[in-house]
């Protein structure tokens, strides 16, 4: 370093000493004003970036707010609710009398109806609830009911019907008797020799011997015996029960010469198992038990009734009805003739109007027409008598008379059919074919002739 530039340095550097001096009580002072003012200049100025990200190395506390209690608002009102008018409701008018259920005709019965007596326990009354409605327009047929619901073939302390049966059937002088019992059996008998335990061999016995015995009072009256059987109920042990109940009842029946009616079917699924709804009568799925799964609803008694009316009506043929027994005006009589018997047919015009084809539609013909005259089909089914001969017709299968069907003579196989057998053999020389030998007598003619031929060959020298 030359001599001129340490002269410099020389007479610079007591500037650059005041000038320190002045930057280090500078210092010293914003260090003192650091410390006394620094929380009112942090709340003075605005935050910078780096305030937000790593601080001021201060901690700002938090504004007090104070409330004055003058300022407060005063609070508001509770608001009412609005209420709106309600538009007054239409009145629905009155059903009127056709759009109420129409309950089923009760015809006036007759002075000399029959009467159809109804015997049991609850069920029993509820099949008589059905018969009636199905009967209803049928004045020649009246439903006596005479069910005693808690009764059954078991507690005979409680009803006997073995006792009760036979008065009855005298006072009301039934057509046909209609029983229908069991819902209250599955219990103990108790008699005099002690208490039999429910479906023990001893207590089947005892209540079959009661059920031949309610059968016999009923075919010794002289009356139609008609046995409905028992339904499937809700509990299975039960159902079980009156399988087996059921099958004590068709067996007494068929000893009177009775009718059993099953309607087992008409209250399960095709599983077999119990249902409380189904097809009723008109083939609708309707409700046919009742929450139980015992009690029958309305549409219940109307399918028992229609189970057990087919019965009925078999003893009831004879009896004429409203529909049967009086001729209306303008009603015609079914024809006396029938048309299978008709051996020939009037002759018809080729512009017959019938030959475009028929005037109704398909299925909405009316059935066969009735006739007073049996049908050659009844005739052979029923009484076993054939249609008869008729010349010429299609069953004709007789012989003509110009040769007979079988000649003349006592041996059927020589004269089988109108050829003389004999007399061409005779003609022609033909001889019958020997009749075969059996296998025995072919096995020896076999062997005799190899015992010939072995003695006729001369031996060899």
């Amino acid at each position: 370093m030359g001599p001129r530039v340490r002269g410099m340095l020389k007479r610079c550097s007591p500037r650059r000493d005041r000038i320190g001096a002045v930057l280090a009580s500078a210092l010293v002072l914003l260090a003192a004003l650091a410390l006394t003012d620094a929380p009112a200049i942090a709340q003075e100025r605005p935050r910078t970036l780096l305030d937000m990200l790593f601080g001021n190395g201060l901690q700002q506390p938090r504004p007090v707010y104070r409330i004055d209690p003058r300022a407060r608002a005063a609070p508001p009102a509770q608001r009412q609710p609005i209420r709106r008018a309600r538009k007054p409701r239409p009145k629905r008018p009155a059903p009127s009398a056709a759009a109420a259920p129409t309950a089923p005709t009760v015809a006036e019965k007759a002075d000399d109806a029959k009467t159809v007596l109804v015997v049991g326990d609850f069920l029993a009354a509820s099949l008589a609830g059905g018969l009636e409605d199905a009967y209803a327009d049928n004045d020649m047929v009246r439903i006596q009911a005479a069910a005693n619901g808690s009764s059954g073939l078991v507690r005979q302390d409680h009803y006997d019907w073995s006792r009760q049966l036979g008065p009855l059937i005298q006072q009301n002088k039934p057509a046909v008797v209609v029983m229908m019992i069991g819902s209250n059996d599955r219990q103990p008998i108790r008699s005099a020799s002690g208490t039999l335990a429910l479906r023990s061999p001893e207590w089947d016995t005892e209540y079959e011997r009661r059920v031949d015995a309610i059968a016999s009072i009923v075919q010794k009256s002289d009356v139609p015996l008609v046995w409905v059987g028992m339904p499937p109920f809700k509990y299975d042990r039960m159902s079980e029960d009156m399988v087996f109940f059921n099958d004590l009842y068709l067996q007494a029946t068929n000893k009177v010469s009775g009718a059993f009616v099953q309607v087992w079917e008409g209250f399960v699924d095709e599983n077999d198992g119990f249902v409380y709804s189904g097809p009723g009568v008109d083939g609708q799925t309707v409700q046919l038990r009742n929450s139980d799964g015992i009690t029958m609803t309305d549409a219940g008694d109307a399918k028992l009734a229609f189970f057990a009316k087919k019965a009925i009506d078999r003893y009831m043929a004879g009896e004429t009805s409203t529909a049967v027994g009086k001729i209306e005006p303008g009603m015609q009589l079914p024809p006396i003739a029938n048309a299978a018997n008709a051996v020939r047919t009037p002759p018809m015009s080729l512009d017959d109007p019938s030959l475009d084809g028929g005037d109704a539609l398909l299925g909405g013909g009316s059935g066969p027409a009735l006739t007073l005259q049996t049908s050659p089909r009844d005739k052979l089914v029923l009484t076993g008598r054939g249609t008869g001969h008729v010349n010429g017709r299609a069953d004709d299968f007789a012989w003509n008379d110009k040769a007979g069907a079988v000649a003349s003579g006592n041996n059927s196989i020589a004269y089988r059919g109108s050829l003389d057998m004999n007399k061409v053999r005779a003609e022609q020389g033909i001889k019958p074919p020997k009749p075969m030998p059996s296998i025995l007598d072919a096995i020896m003619d076999d062997w005799a002739k190899q015992q010939q031929q072995q003695q006729d060959t001369p031996a060899k020298p």
